[in-house]
C-alpha cells in the first residue's frame, strides 16, 4: 500500500538531501581517488537511497523526484564563481539518469530470483553510463566541446564497462549484505516535516560550502 502523499513528499525530500549530502561530502573526497575507483562509487549508494525510497513509500515515482531533488541542490553550483557550468551540469545529468534507469529496470526485478536481480543490477550500472556517453556525445556534437570520457574508443569502453562491472560488484556486494539481514534489520523511518526541512538546508549549506 503507498504511503500518504505527506509521507511521500517528506520522505522524497529527506531522502534527496541525503543523496545532495553524500554528492556534496563523499562526491567531494572521491575526486582524490583514481578516477576508475572514484567514478564508481556513487551510483551504487544512490541506487540504494532510491530503492529505500520506494520501499518507504511504495511509490516509483518517488525515485525519479528524490533524484530531482538531489540535482537540484548540485544545481547550486551553478552560481559559484569560477567553476565550469559542465562541471554542474553533467552530475545533474548523471543523477537523472540513474534514476530513470532505476525506475525502469526495478519493476521487471522486484521480487525475482536472486540471479534475476543480480542480472538487474548489471543493466542499470551499463545502462545509465551508456545513455550518459549518449548525452555528452550529443553535446559535443552541438558544442565542439570535447568530453574526457569522449577522447577515445578505450575511454569510452572504460567508462561504461569497466566503471559498469565494478559498480555492478559493488552493487552485487549491497544486494547481499541486504538478503543476509533483511529479516535482522529492519529500517524504517517517517520523516517529519521538521527533519526533511532541516536536512534540505543542511544540504544546500554543505553544497555551497564545498
Amino acid at each position: 500500500m503507498k504511503a500518504n502523499n505527506k509521507t511521500v513528499l517528506f520522505s522524497v525530500i529527506f531522502f534527496g538531501s541525503i543523496w545532495g549530502i553524500l554528492e556534496a561530502t563523499l562526491g567531494y573526497a572521491l575526486h582524490f581517488l583514481p578516477v576508475l575507483i572514484s567514478g564508481s562509487i556513487m551510483f551504487p549508494i544512490a541506487a540504494t537511497i532510491m530503492v529505500m525510497t520506494f520501499h518507504q513509500t511504495k511509490s516509483r515515482s518517488a525515485m525519479i523526484y528524490v533524484a530531482l531533488i538531489a540535482a537540484s541542490l548540485k544545481s547550486v553550483n551553478f552560481f559559484m564563481p569560477g567553476l565550469l557550468p559542465i562541471k554542474t551540469y553533467n552530475p545533474m545529468i548523471s543523477i537523472m539518469l540513474q534514476s530513470l534507469v532505476v525506475y525502469a529496470v526495478l519493476p521487471m526485478v522486484e521480487k525475482k530470483s536472486f540471479a534475476v536481480q543480480m542480472l538487474g543490477l548489471g543493466i542499470v550500472s551499463l545502462s545509465w553510463r551508456a545513455l550518459f556517453i549518449m548525452n555528452i556525445a550529443i553535446n559535443n556534437a552541438l558544442t565542439g566541446f570535447m568530453f574526457n570520457q569522449l577522447a577515445s574508443s578505450s575511454t569510452i569502453i572504460s567508462f561504461i564497462v569497466i566503471s559498469g562491472l565494478i559498480e555492478m560488484a559493488i552493487l552485487i556486494g549491497l544486494a547481499a549484505i541486504q538478503q543476509l539481514t533483511k529479516n535482522k534489520i529492519q529500517f524504517s523511518i517517517k520523516p517529519h516535516w521538521a527533519l526533511s526541512l532541516s536536512m534540505f538546508i543542511f544540504a544546500v549549506v554543505l553544497t555551497i560550502l564545498l
